[in-house]
């Protein structure tokens, strides 16, 4: 199995190459690594909605597994971006279901990836008042939230 170190000489490697600073943390468990990234070009690393950043984790995942023959499921963080957008999202699903509660009618929520679509989902399934569909398809698909009936 990999190690850390190895990780986080290789990430390394990728962002120098790449002529970003950036300084590294790496968290290992079984087949799942973290790599948390701090730069002074997290905007241009993160891109529109996370795009690039979704890129780089995908360059970073083959550029592992080609390196060490293991498969393993990256998550690669920029300034905490994703954990700061998580919360945001949370939070949104809530806000729209106390909104459907109160009002008695359903309510959509804007078109986002789907990703973002699968932590709203879990979000709501703890809550048993209300119903969440993802309705729509490809990049028109969006959530509908309405009151359980």
């Amino acid at each position: 199995m990999i190690n850390k170190e190895e990780i986080k000489n290789i990430v390394d490697e990728f962002f120098k190459k790449a002529s970003f600073e950036a300084s590294i943390e790496v968290e290992q468990k079984d087949n799942l690594i973290n790599i948390d990234i701090a730069t002074n070009d997290a905007q241009t690393l993160i891109g529109r909605q996370g795009l690039v950043l979704a890129d780089v984790q995908l360059l970073l995942r083959k550029i592992i597994k080609k390196k060490t023959s293991e498969e393993s499921y990256i998550s690669v963080d920029v300034d905490n971006y994703k954990k700061n957008k998580e919360s945001y999202l949370k939070d949104l699903a809530w806000r729209v279901a106390d909104e459907v509660l109160k009002t008695g009618r359903e309510r959509e929520i804007p078109l986002m990836s789907s990703f973002d679509r699968r932590i709203v989902h879990i979000e709501l399934q703890e809550r048993n008042d209300v119903l969440a569909e993802s309705v729509g398809e490809g990049e028109e698909r969006k959530i509908i939230v309405k009151p359980a009936s």
